[in-house]
């Protein structure tokens, strides 16, 4: 007698429900402010399916976002977004190497996806639908190094069609990785991504980033990682030259500028329960909505372990937008959190944001005719937000 194979997978089953109030007194940053009452419902659910080899993620979300008061005349007042993935990875002999493939379909209010990506308030009507496509796979070499590649493909089109220009955006990225030593490794990573408009002239942009690393632990308390390297970005067709350098042109032109690009993290454990976490970065890329972005930005934040309950987050950021214009915000911001029960959490934050005065007059990206920031003048925003969540497991995970 033999015994024939058989697939068996163990299944498990998530979801989470969060409801948010949020009082503002500029929610839009507009240069005459107005306070606002937001409400945010939001759902997610998660269905996991694991072989020994193997594991399938399912997911899908939705949320819904309402907005009373003086402070939203002139804008959308309602925001809609959903959306689903699906996810599959294939484990080989060696745990760190893995296949993985993904699908992820979103729709959302433009006007959202504007405010949350780029903090420009629009009164827009209609969707922003995204359909991705990836895949990548790691691979170990040695005892000491390491590659990784992925590929992604986005496709960002509107309903009703005449709400924006339809753009396709690829990107494939190449990483290797080499361990010094235990505490100390360096990385190398290559990253090419394609960008091309349906708008009139067939705009299309090529950004080539090439960066070197570095991550490493100085002690059980101080780590730090960061990368930097140059971004070229090679304009074909074009409304305007680039964000980061040349003149603005009402004809099709192609050009090409360079520019440095970068990233660090600095961690560092203070006392037992307070971690101190400083980020820096610079990027050269699209908005959600296709528009071209150079953005600095630097961020620090301490968080403190209350106790088993409860914990406490303070942090301070800055950063700068360059499109067709220069924009600086900085903000500041206190949150505390408390664990009411296993399942139910409890959030209250308040917020201070700051729009400085921009150097530019042109508010829209002339490639894909969107808008690039709320206003030109200095406006604030003080924020009270209280966030209530509850995750809830339908089916837990076996053995």
């Amino acid at each position: 007698m033999a015994a024939s194979d058989a697939a068996a997978f163990d299944w498990s089953l998530k979801t989470t429900q969060s409801e948010t109030v949020e009082l503002n007194s500029n929610q839009f940053l507009n240069s005459f402010p107005a306070g606002s009452i937001g409400s945010y419902s939001t759902l997610t659910a998660n269905a996991e399916a694991r072989t020994p080899t193997s594991k399938f993620n399912l997911d899908g979300d939705g949320s819904y976002k309402k907005y009373w008061g003086p402070g939203v005349d002139g804008v959308a007042s309602e925001y809609l977004n959903y959306g689903f993935r699906a996810r599959y990875e294939q484990y080989e002999k060696v745990k760190p190497d893995r296949e993985f493939v993904e699908a992820l379909w979103r729709q959302q209010s433009t006007a959202l996806a504007l405010l949350s990506d780029i903090g420009a308030s629009s009164n827009t009507n209609g969707f922003l639908d995204t359909l991705t496509f990836s895949g990548g796979l790691d691979r170990t070499l040695s005892s000491r190094d390491t590659l990784s590649l992925f590929a992604t493909s986005t496709r960002t089109s509107y309903e009703p069609s005449s709400g924006g220009t339809p753009f396709t955006d690829t990107l494939a990225r190449g990483t290797w990785r080499h361990s010094l030593s235990a505490l100390t490794n360096v990385n190398v990573s290559s990253e090419a991504e394609f960008l091309n408009y349906d708008n009139t002239f067939g705009t299309s942009i090529q950004i080539y980033r090439n960066q070197v690393g570095i991550d490493t632990t100085f002690s059980p308390v101080l780590s730090f990682r960061g990368n930097i390297g140059a971004a070229n970005l090679v304009t074909e067709n074009g409304v305007a030259t680039s964000v980061i350098g040349g003149t603005s042109t009402t004809t099709p032109s192609s050009s090409s500028v360079l520019d440095w690009i970068g990233d660090a993290v600095l961690t560092y454990r203070m006392l037992k329960n307070t971690t101190l976490t400083i980020t820096a970065n610079q990027t050269v890329g699209p908005s959600i909505v296709g528009s071209i972005f150079k953005r600095d930005m630097i961020d620090a934040s301490i968080s403190h372990i209350i106790n088993s309950r409860s914990s406490i987050t303070l942090s301070a950021n800055g950063n700068r937008q360059i499109s067709t214009n220069t924009t600086d915000f900085a903000s500041a911001s206190a949150s505390y959190s408390y664990n009411l029960t296993q399942n139910w959490i409890a959030q209250f934050t308040y917020r201070y944001l700051h729009r400085f005065a921009s150097s530019g007059t042109a508010t829209f990206d002339p490639i894909t005719g969107t808008p690039t920031v709320s206003g030109t003048g200095p406006a604030d925003s003080h924020s009270i937000m209280v966030v209530v969540s509850h995750s809830y497991t339908l089916l837990p995970p076996g053995n």
